[in-house]
């Protein structure tokens, strides 16, 4: 005889039972429920529904169904059976049950005690496995108190005990990190109590350049491991917090390295690659691997392959924050990626051990979304799911001093969420700068609650990237049409495409509009992501000799920096870095790798760079974002021979500048033009040169800025 069965609770006061037997058809089955070994409920169910040998009825409570508490069930002579709760994180009421709103989630110290707690509202029962310095273990039942939080507070100093919690599911026991934990160990084993609280007590250093909009920004996106740990380099602490803001170390050219290349580029924001703590294979051996960090472990806890000292729990905090404040001594803010919309495998995910169910998004048929391809959907729109994201950003900001987030995949995330988020950040520093990818993602969410960039007029204070801005400036990236060539590429037919972009897809020029202001539009060429621009261009213009190439790079980060909008380069991109050909590098050692080598071979590049960064500091129209203003600012003209051209008129004196012309070439050929009056050029490559002319030549793959005499 083949006998068993399945109980689930399908709402407060119902469980649906499933019996498979392949007994003779009985009349009737006797039912005992029990709660914490005591009987609650006794009957017999004889209208039985059948299907084969499938035998399935409910069984109707006569009070709520009680989380925390042990239940079980007893069907006629099988054995007991437990109650399958997965469901009830679906009940229309859970959040309204047991969201909690509380701060002291986490282990919070002092030297007289520690306080643990952790939100399980399924859980029958969770203790704390904790760790003396001796390695000594003991294990303590922790108690369950309102809304699911399961609290213990231990007596004595504490400081760097180790920890886990031991989680009792329906049945199933898991030993678990904390989720909300700030210090963890070596390769993250076990969460650890530190004083994080003491970084409070350091001081804070403001950069001292003024960022009003976001189109004041420069911004330069880079990993911690990769701008400093290839060769021809002196960095000593390479690949590391600590060594991310070495000063006066050069190249072997004896050209500026890490901090002081940042500088000398003359940037106002640097983007890191993410630091939260992701799934790194050795946090002291990191020879041998390599990744970008988009899968994340925790969202409060930093990553320990970037510390000095990866088995001192506090080290790295410490570590992370003096990298901030020298970041702001000179005068460069520090924008952190952040991976809040997925889990690589949510069923390996701490969270989803401690609550089932809860904080991954389920497709219509059940099955936990993947809508990025990534790894599983973080289910943002969940109370509790948001709850963690928002403290998490309010601990970054608070404690470690930032100045603004990038989210990966933000499509994925719902609107309310990501404008808490700004919300929190904005009023614990006045002048952050959030934005993200607004792809539209997945259809689990409606779409008028998706943060991706169709819905802009209700993320009015959120930056997204513009990737039509790349594709026309540039032509698509994909590894399947690199062939296909945009404006820079010598395409001339995207001159009127090139309006669109260069107006920061903010006024009706060919295309509609994307924003409703320049703040909004995150204008780039290359990221992490895909080929670089110089992979794109051997690939589009595959007939050109590398000058050629190189002149194009230039131009296209020149456009860049003079077009309206907020102005993103990957590093590397200022001096035509290549990746070999690859596109999705995440993993791969030592290809990403910022070359100094090049940047001695190539430091005209970045001298031409940093001209035109000067240069954008200095030309006030720049500073614009309404759409008012755009609309007037500039009269555009397309010339037969490809030259794309801009007549500042600047009718309404909203600038410095009363008028000038900007002439851009991307064709092969020089071109001549001629003007109404004499114009002062402006261009160069290590110093501004002012010359006369009235008429004169523009050269192949380049552009000029004219100011009238």
């Amino acid at each position: 005889m083949n006998t068993y069965l399945r109980a689930k609770l399908i709402n407060w006061r119902k469980i649906n039972v499933i019996v498979f037997t392949d007994i003779p058809r009985p009349e009737s089955f006797r039912v005992l429920v029990y709660k914490n070994n005591k009987v609650i409920k006794k009957e017999t169910i004889s209208r039985l529904h059948s299907t084969n040998i499938i035998y399935f009825f409910d069984i109707s409570l006569d009070e709520d169904y009680e989380l925390g508490a042990s239940y079980r069930l007893l069907v006629g002579t099988l054995p007991y059976a437990s109650i399958d709760i997965s469901d009830v994180v679906d009940f229309n009421d859970f959040d309204a049950r047991f969201a909690y709103n509380g701060d002291d989630l986490g282990s919070i110290y002092t030297k007289e005690a520690t306080s643990f707690a952790v939100w399980a509202p399924l859980a029958e029962s969770v203790s704390l496995e904790l760790f003396d310095l001796n390695n000594n273990r003991q294990v303590i039942e922790m108690k369950r108190t309102d809304k699911g939080v399961y609290r213990y507070k231990a007596l004595g100093n504490l400081l760097n005990y180790k920890y886990h919690y031991i989680v009792n599911n329906n049945g199933i026991i898991y030993t678990v990190n904390d989720p909300y934990a700030k210090g963890t160990s070596l390769n993250s084993e076990h969460s650890v109590v530190i004083n994080y609280d003491a970084l409070l007590k350091l001081p804070k250093i403001k950069p001292t350049n003024v960022i009003n909009n976001y189109v004041d920004a420069l911004i330069y996106e880079t990993h911690i491991r990769d701008i400093n740990e290839g060769n021809n380099n002196n960095v000593i602490n390479k690949g590391t917090y600590l060594g991310f803001v070495e000063e006066g170390r050069t190249t072997e050219g004896g050209h500026p390295v890490g901090l002081d290349y940042l500088k000398y580029l003359g940037i106002t924001h640097v983007q890191i690659q993410p630091i939260l703590d992701f799934n790194s294979l050795d946090d002291k051996d990191t020879k041998k691997w390599y990744n970008w960090g988009y899968d994340p472990i925790s969202f409060f806890a930093l990553e320990g392959s970037f510390s000095l000292k990866p088995e001192d729990a506090i080290e790295r905090l410490y570590e992370f924050k003096e990298m901030v404040d020298k970041l702001h001594k000179n005068n460069i803010r520090v924008v952190v990626d952040v991976v809040y919309n997925h889990i690589y495998e949510y069923e390996n995910s701490v969270l989803e051990k401690l609550v089932p169910h809860y904080y991954f998004r389920k497709r219509r048929n059940g099955v936990i979304s993947n809508a990025s391809g990534c790894g599983n959907d973080f289910a943002s729109e969940r109370i509790m799911a948001r709850k963690m994201i928002l403290d998490s950003v309010s601990y970054l900001f608070k404690y470690f001093d930032i100045d603004g987030l990038r989210f990966d995949l933000m499509g994925l995330l719902d609107i309310e969420t990501v404008k808490q988020t700004y919300n929190i950040a904005k009023a614990i520093k006045d002048d952050v700068i959030f934005y993200g990818e607004g792809w539209n993602m997945g259809d689990e969410l409606p779409a008028n609650l998706r943060a991706n960039k169709n819905n802009y007029k209700e993320l009015k204070e959120i930056g997204f990237f513009n990737d039509s801005y790349r594709d026309i400036v540039k032509g698509p990236s994909s590894p399947f049409n690199l062939h296909e060539k945009g404006y820079i590429c010598g395409n001339t037919s995207y001159q009127f495409g090139l309006d669109y972009a260069f107006h920061a897809g903010v006024l009706k020029l060919s295309y509609e509009p994307m924003f409703d202001n320049a703040n909004q539009s995150i204008n780039y060429l290359e990221c992490h992501d895909n080929n670089t621009l110089y992979d794109k261009l051997i690939v589009s213009n595959a007939d050109e000799e590398e000058k050629t190439l190189l002149d194009r790079v230039m131009l296209g980060n020149s456009i860049l920096l003079l077009s309206f909008g907020v102005p993103l380069i990957h590093m590397g991109q200022e001096i035509g870095l290549s990746k070999d050909g690859l596109d999705n590098t995440y993993k791969t050692l030592g290809v990403n790798n910022m070359d100094y080598r090049l940047v001695d071979e190539r430091f005209d590049m970045v001298n031409r760079f940093r001209l035109m960064n000067s240069l954008r500091r200095k030309l006030g129209y720049l500073k614009l974002f309404n759409k008012e203003d755009l609309k007037d600012f500039f009269e555009i003209s397309h010339w037969d021979n490809g030259v794309y051209v801009l007549i500042a008129r600047n009718k309404n004196i909203i600038c410095q500048e009363k008028e000038f012309v900007l002439l851009i070439n991307p064709t092969s050929n020089a071109v001549s033009f001629e003007l109404d009056d004499y114009y002062t050029v402006l261009e160069g490559v290590k110093d501004e040169q002012s010359i006369n002319v009235k008429n004169g030549f523009l050269p192949a793959c380049n552009l000029m800025i004219l100011f009238k005499k």
